[in-house]
């Protein structure tokens, strides 16, 4: 089973790029190993990619959003999201 991660790498929360990272390992252990590698004192994004990359060369892949592809998602997402919250209140507002 295949996971998708998204890493974000920041200068005090602006954002100054982005990992998006499909690999087989599951969340509390790419969680385990990130914070481990956080605990040997390294903090850059980047060297953790890098380090993931050559220790999980088999399961490992970064890979870029297309962009047009993922602005159609996002419309897609937002009219779900809008026809949910609509559909939503008229349930919950039934006159008694």
């Amino acid at each position: 089973m295949s996971f998708i991660y998204n890493l974000y790498s920041s200068k005090e929360f602006g954002f100054t790029k982005s990992f998006h990272i499909k690999c087989e390992i599951p969340p509390h252990k790419f969680r385990l190993i990130m914070s481990e590698f956080r605990r040997n004192g390294e903090e850059n994004t980047e060297a953790f990619v890098k380090y993931m990359s050559e220790n999980f060369p088999d399961s490992f892949q970064l890979f870029e959003y297309d962009d047009v592809l993922q602005y159609d998602a996002d419309q897609e997402n937002s009219a779900i999201l809008a026809n949910l919250l609509t559909n939503g209140k008229d349930d919950f507002h039934d006159s008694l």
